[in-house]
């Protein structure tokens, strides 16, 4: 597995894959203490007919973290730098759950790269202050930072992570993924939780790239405004919708039949 040092020391895990001819290209971007072995599933599915690019995000999976650097916009330019390092531009960015907010970044902030965007299973935002939590939103992740450092944050990061899959979801799969993630440094996983309180909500109005969002019952039932096709549709200028069926918040995971057919449907009908 190839590595790339960022400019501020970080040193990223990656793989690219597929066809090298193929269009257009697709990056991947990771959720919350996951790993680019999330998308085994689609990178099997469409490195036939074009070219993936995926990666640890510094301080996950096998990345290493300066110490710093654990924002959207950063993880956006390391994605930059990654995609620009290998010749990815004019690509497709795929981003899952805690990976939303760096696809938009992304998407916003470096629009030759980034052709059109996929956003799976996760919430776009208005941003909030998590130190002076007044929102229902800011609460509820404040409240899991202090949480995630308490005496007892591991058994209830492990708790709290295993939760996120569907009551059909093979066991094995769900173990090896909650011990996967808990290999995250403690600081670690609270830094990066942090990036759901960024704005998502301007940079996504600002954003002239097609956009697909494939949503499931986890979000649907855990963040109602997030999956809402007509609240989603104020936000983005160009947007289509998909609802994923019988799975929990991991969708490349645990339907990744669905995921991969939204996402060929979509890449499908793009000019």
């Amino acid at each position: 597995m190839p590595t790339f040092i960022t400019d501020d020391g970080a040193n990223l895990h990656y793989e690219v894959e597929g066809n090298e001819l193929g269009k257009p290209a697709l990056i991947f971007i990771h959720g919350w203490c996951c790993n680019l072995q999330h998308w085994d599933h689609q990178v099997r599915y469409f490195q036939d007919s074009h070219r993936c690019l995926r990666m640890d995000r510094r301080g996950m999976g096998r990345s290493i973290s300066p110490g710093s650097g654990h924002t959207p916009q950063r993880h956006a330019a390391d994605v930059a730098a990654l995609a620009r390092h290998e010749g990815f531009k004019d690509a497709v960015v795929v981003a899952h759950a805690g990976g939303g907010p760096v696809g938009v970044y992304f998407c916003a902030q470096y629009p030759a790269l980034a052709r059109a965007y996929v956003m799976i299973d996760t919430a776009i935002m208005r941003g909030f202050d998590l130190d002076n939590p007044t929102t229902r939103a800011a609460q509820y992740y404040a409240e899991m930072g202090a949480k995630l450092l308490a005496d007892d944050g591991d058994a209830y990061f492990r708790s709290l992570y295993g939760g996120y899959f569907g009551p059909q979801a093979a066991p094995e799969l769900v173990e090896s993924v909650v011990a996967a993630a808990a290999r995250t440094p403690r600081a670690m996983r609270v830094e990066e939780m942090k990036l759901m309180a960024a704005d998502t909500a301007t940079l996504a109005a600002a954003m002239q790239q097609p956009t697909l969002v494939i949503a499931g019952p986890w979000l649907a039932e855990n963040s109602p405004s997030a999956a809402d096709p007509v609240k989603l549709a104020a936000l983005f200028s160009r947007v289509e919708f998909a609802r994923a069926i019988g799975a929990g918040h991991f969708l490349p995971l645990e339907a990744p039949e669905q995921t991969n057919a939204f996402m060929q449907s979509f890449l499908s009908r793009l000019p």
